[in-house]
């Protein structure tokens, strides 16, 4: 199972880039919880510190794939030092005010900041792999690598950050976060022999938004829900727990989400499936509407923890593929800007799903709450029928733009299945997908998760 993945580390240069760009996103885990954390304590206030994660949010959703365009222009070590230099003072400026004034007001103005200036690490190191593996089966393999190494990134960020803001300082967490993106961040720039060619400001010329380029509007609208889906299922699920009168067992629930996510993410990634990514993709979202659907009757923690490891397998294909499929249709001097978008649009779905769930838990209670997690998922699954037909529009518009003089040798619609399958790994017919998952999110999907 791990040939291909030892296979593609092999690569000059992909070890190094990859274990750069995990140091820097364990960030992502722990600003989140970070933040709650000082605030809560040197404000008194969970409503502050929910405010001030949302802002950095949305801040970072927004902007993020406008800089990302121009690390497609101008080259990754061109933009993201200017990026650290914006964020990691804002955060420290944020701590600062929070410890030692009583000033709220400056704090929800330096979250803006920060998130709007927060390097988006994942679209970094997948536009790396892209480069080195583009119109090659082992990409597929590559994206799915990262997509573990976002799981052990959220299931190792959280208990780190609570050990050391609880164990040293309340800003403990925040700072050592923000050190390791800082840390993470700088190595991987140093790796100048993976870093993708900018495109130059010629093709950037007159250009339209990434998210008007055919296909990724419709991918990027499903992220979204995606996010929504991970966003209320975390907080509704900790209240499940509670009203169970089983708290200590909230974590363990999540937990086994995160474990069938990632034992997920693992089989699926090694997978050399028939089917086109785009049908890999939509019924990935389908599956993932029928396995959520049934979580608002799951009347005991016993068969939530079940629902909720099936849930984190279901995951999988989505997100591997629609990563994938970004990559694909797009090309390839917009990668950066493309996949940003959907790791924003994740991050704006878990923004609004959050306090929504929040809200439906107060007036309803948790069970109730879940429907907001699984109208996500139907919602999902019925954007991505949907879109079926223009995104195999776009894949062939990708291929017919490959294939012009000077762009390029084309790669395949689908690599995975022209290419012959690796001895030891399985070929599996399409029909019904592997069902399973890996996070993103969320990578930078956002700060939180």
């Amino acid at each position: 199972m791990f040939g291909p993945y030892f296979q593609v580390l092999r690569r000059p240069g992909a070890f190094r880039f990859s274990a750069a760009g995990l140091l820097a996103r364990m960030q992502l885990s722990m600003a989140g919880l970070g933040a709650v954390m000082l605030l809560s304590v040197e404000r008194g206030s969970y409503a502050i510190a929910g405010s001030v994660s949302a802002l950095y949010a949305l801040s970072a959703a927004a902007v993020s794939p406008q800089l990302s365009r121009l690390i497609d222009v101008l080259g990754q070590r061109r933009i993201v030092p200017w990026q650290l230099v914006v964020h990691v003072p804002a955060i420290f400026a944020m701590v600062a005010v929070a410890v030692f004034t009583p000033l709220t007001w400056p704090i929800f103005v330096l979250a803006v900041i920060a998130g709007a200036s927060q390097p988006s690490i994942g679209s970094l190191v997948r536009t790396r792999w892209s480069a080195m593996l583009r119109g090659t089966p082992e990409l597929r393999t590559a994206f799915a690598w990262e997509s573990l190494l976002d799981e052990v990134v959220f299931i190792a960020g959280p208990p780190l950050a609570t050990i050391v803001a609880l164990q040293l300082f309340p800003s403990a967490a925040l700072i050592l976060a923000v050190t390791l993106l800082t840390v993470g961040s700088l190595l991987l720039l140093t790796q100048r022999g993976t870093e993708p060619a900018p495109s130059g400001r010629a093709k950037a010329r007159g250009g339209r938004p990434a998210i008007l380029l055919p296909g990724v509007a419709g991918i990027t609208g499903v992220f979204v829900l995606l996010g929504a889906i991970f966003g209320s299922f975390e907080v509704t699920t900790v209240a499940f727990a509670r009203e169970a009168g089983a708290s200590s067992v909230a974590g363990l629930l999540l937990a086994l989400y995160a474990a069938g996510s990632l034992f997920g993410g693992l089989v699926f990634g090694v997978l050399r499936l028939r089917a086109s990514l785009r049908t890999q993709f939509v019924v990935g979202v389908v599956v993932l509407a029928v396995i959520t659907s049934p979580m608002p009757f799951l009347e005991s923690t016993v068969l939530l923890g079940i629902g909720l490891f099936v849930a984190g397998l279901a995951c999988s294909p989505v997100l591997i593929t629609g990563t994938s499929l970004v990559e694909r249709i797009v090309p390839e001097h917009r990668l950066t800007e493309a996949i940003s978008w959907t790791s924003s649009g994740m991050a704006m779905g878990i923004a609004v799903a959050t306090p929504l769930a929040g809200l439906v838990i107060d007036s309803a209670g948790a069970s109730v709450a879940y429907w907001v997690t699984s109208g996500s998922a139907i919602l999902a699954s019925l954007l991505a029928l949907l879109v079926l037909r223009s995104l195999g529009r776009a894949q062939r518009g990708a291929m017919e733009h490959r294939r012009l003089p000077g762009v390029g040798a084309p790669a395949p619609l689908d690599a995975e299945a022209a290419a012959p399958a690796e001895p030891g790994a399985l070929a599996v017919s399409a029909v019904a997908p592997a069902g399973v998952m890996a996070g993103a999110v969320l990578d930078d999907a956002a700060p939180t998760r």
